[in-house]
């Protein structure tokens, strides 16, 4: 009797018709998608290349919005506290530009200061790596040699360390031709550079009017339900990433700035070269800060084995130093991703994006994470199933309600 009055109920047809037609339209698209990969992938690199510039701005604009937070929130919050008219009117502009100029500053800096003595560095590594390859060479085989170890001394002789060489020259001038490259399309899309600083300055500059805008268009075209469920699940996005951005970048900066101070101090050499090297890598979670320290380590095994001892001495110490003191006070808590999600965030997109994969993933499975987890949660309480029941696996129905009984 239900069934048959949900058929005559002209909205259960409605709704009937419209899912049907949904349904239908993403079969069609998936097989189409299926069947004609080329064409599907490049559809989606021309819509990318035409809003780019729009993307570029939202990335730039989020990044900057953690500086007009502090600007607005920390350094000139007395003025918004005081309700003062004319910072009223030109407050927002003066924190938006007050940020630029900062990360112009920032930029700036790297440019004429570190990228000088970064190339230097990389130069005379280049040219000496010949004569530190002899010198480890002879000093391995004395160390085998003195502890007679005759058949891993053959070994190591067999290697071929000139075409070792080689490879490490070629790989250091595909690095170099891709820098080179990458500066060439930088030059090449300064229009879309121009556009995008543009978008991101009217973003900043009035955000408040684009999310109440984007809160009036959800709740115009959806019902009130899921137009909240859309806000808090954008609100938690921004959340996350923008709590993420701040605490890798953050992270990176101290852990190089200690590291290029340490190993000045111990009198490492290439202590410049080998610091930006750890503090870029630290920008991936978990497995970032091996990867940089195995390579600054490799380099300095090259020049003195006894050197890459104290440097990895000393990066343990910092790492263990930083994570335990200096970040959580600093950045604060993390993004709240055990860390199976991270290394798997880091796989999945690191492998269909890339260095762009890696650091848009892991905040990103932090979202998807949260909201499997709240909805796991939401879904067991509306079955009346505990932590403790799921624990033990009795979902019986008897042992449903002797456990409800108890827990009551």
């Amino acid at each position: 009797m239900k069934l048959k009055e949900w058929i005559d109920d002209p909205k259960f047809t409605q709704k009937a018709i419209k899912a049907a037609m949904l349904l239908i339209t993403f079969a069609v698209l998936l097989i189409y998608v299926v069947f004609h990969l080329e064409q599907a992938g490049s559809i989606l690199n021309a819509l990318f290349s035409l809003f780019s510039p729009f993307l570029m701005g939202i990335a730039v604009a989020f990044v900057l919005n953690v500086l007009l937070k502090l600007f607005e929130e920390r350094i000139f919050g007395f003025l918004k506290r005081k309700n003062s008219k004319i910072w009223q009117r030109c407050g927002r502009g003066v924190c938006v530009l007050l940020s630029f100029i900062v990360v112009f500053l920032i930029v700036g800096g790297i440019i004429f200061f570190v990228v000088p003595e970064l190339a230097n560095s990389i130069q005379i590594l280049t040219a000496a790596i010949p004569g530190y390859v002899n010198s480890f060479t002879k000093w391995l085989n004395g160390v085998l040699t003195k502890f007679d170890l005759t058949q891993l001394k053959e070994a190591v002789m067999q290697i071929d360390w000139s075409s070792l060489l080689t490879q490490a020259s070629q790989v250091t001038t595909d690095v170099v031709g891709s820098v080179a490259n990458a500066t060439v399309g930088v030059a090449s899309g300064i229009f879309t550079f121009v556009m995008s600083l543009i978008f991101s300055v009217y973003m900043l500059y009035s955000k408040e009017k684009l999310i109440r805008n984007l809160k009036r268009v959800l709740y115009a075209f959806l019902p009130a339900k899921r137009a909240q469920q859309v806000i808090s699940i954008g609100s938690l996005a921004s959340n996350i990433f923008s709590g993420f951005v701040t605490g890798q970048v953050t992270e990176a900066l101290i852990l190089g700035c200690l590291c290029y101070l340490g190993m000045s101090i111990i009198r490492l050499p290439y202590a410049l070269l080998i610091s930006v090297i750890v503090s870029l890598t630290s920008l991936i979670p978990i497995l970032g800060a091996y990867i940089g320290g195995a390579v600054g380590a490799f380099i300095l095994l090259i020049i003195n084995p006894w050197d890459c001892l104290w440097f990895l001495i000393f990066l343990v110490i910092l790492q263990q130093v930083e994570g335990n003191l200096i970040y959580p006070r600093v950045v604060g808590t993390s993004i709240g991703l055990p860390g199976i999600w991270v290394l798997l965030a880091i796989l999945v997109c690191g492998n269909l994006w890339g260095i762009t994969g890696i650091l848009v993933g892991v905040p990103l499975f932090s979202v998807l994470y949260t909201l499997l987890r709240t909805a796991t949660r939401d879904f067991l309480q509306k079955k009346g199933i505990t932590d403790h029941q799921v624990e033990k696996n009795c979902l019986s129905p008897a042992s449903d309600t002797s456990s409800g009984e108890m827990d009551a």
